[in-house]
């Protein structure tokens, strides 16, 4: 859990209170030294909705600037890894809008 952004996700406005829930849920999961890597398994349980509402909320969130969806595969495998979530608070998300 990191304060920091559950508190960033709290002063956060203009967002519908799910899409908000969704986010602060994001910061909830959010781990300062590896990141944020949750299910959508995960989130849409926390979030109480389904997956297709929570892609929308998650759609949402990346189109106001909030966060940044980096998908991600097994090198080894081929597979599809949990996405990583960069929050708008992190440092690498001001350095990804540099890119």
């Amino acid at each position: 859990m990191s304060h920091k952004g559950t508190n960033w996700a709290i002063q956060q406005r203009g967002l519908p209170p799910a899409t908000k829930l969704v986010l602060w849920h994001l910061c909830d999961r959010h781990n300062p030294d590896y990141g944020c890597f949750p299910s959508q398994a995960q989130l849409a349980y926390d979030a109480e909705c389904s997956r297709s509402a929570l892609n929308d909320h998650l759609a949402r969130l990346e189109a106001a600037g909030l966060i940044r969806r980096e998908r991600r595969i097994d090198p080894k495998t081929r597979k599809q890894q949990n996405t990583r979530y960069i929050l708008g608070f992190e440092e690498e998300f001001a350095q990804g809008a540099l890119l």
